[in-house]
């Protein structure tokens, strides 16, 4: 998570949030086209959710690993995730504002959808420390991550195929695929390098 991502969604997030107050976005799309489609607000919907678990795994570091870099890591994450929840949450907002019928997501299942920590992973991330807290947290932020690129490439997709540029989302889809799976490269070397990757068969 580099500290311009954070910076860059931060300032995007304020500018929707003062537009939305004061009135002064005006968005033009082809005649009858809508702003956002239902796919386009599931992806919204979804991947806040999504971020959420990841803030809370962020939340959980600093009283559970001495590792300077890995705390500081994991304060970039809780802070650009919170921010790119903020912006979603504000698309969705202006969506609804211009009209449109955002769907009602409910999400029953453990965990709710995939690449998400079950209940019983959190649980063991939350009761685990040192080495072995490293271990899981790192495993599970690897899964994690994966599961954002994937929702985020079927939605490149989807974008794609349907010819259209969705407001700020089609930046966020692809800030999410690079950032992510770079944080991926640098996880998986973390783990070889704090000597916590799992021995090969």
């Amino acid at each position: 998570m580099t500290v311009r991502r954070y910076v860059t969604w931060s300032i995007l997030c304020a500018g929707i949030f003062l537009g939305l107050a004061i009135g002064l976005i005006n968005i033009v799309t082809t005649e009858g086209e809508p702003l956002f489609t239902d796919e386009d607000m599931r992806f919204l919907q979804h991947m806040s959710i999504h971020h959420q678990q990841a803030v809370a795994m962020s939340l959980l570091v600093p009283s559970r690993s001495n590792r300077e870099e890995f705390i500081r890591y994991a304060g970039y994450v809780k802070r650009a995730q919170a921010a790119e929840i903020a912006i979603m949450q504000s698309l969705l907002a202006l969506a609804a504002e211009r009209g449109l019928d955002v769907p009602t997501q409910h999400l029953h299942g453990d965990p709710p959808m995939e690449g998400m920590l079950s209940s019983s992973q959190m649980q063991a991330l939350d009761e685990a420390a040192g080495a072995k807290f490293e271990r899981l947290w790192l495993e599970g932020m690897i899964y994690h991550h994966q599961g954002a690129i994937d929702m985020s490439f079927a939605q490149q997709q989807h974008q794609l195929a349907t010819g259209r540029r969705p407001y700020v989302l089609d930046v966020m889809v692809e800030d999410i695929l690079v950032e992510q799976r770079y944080e991926i490269t640098k996880m998986h070397r973390w783990l070889r390098e704090w000597g916590l990757a799992a021995d090969p068969e």
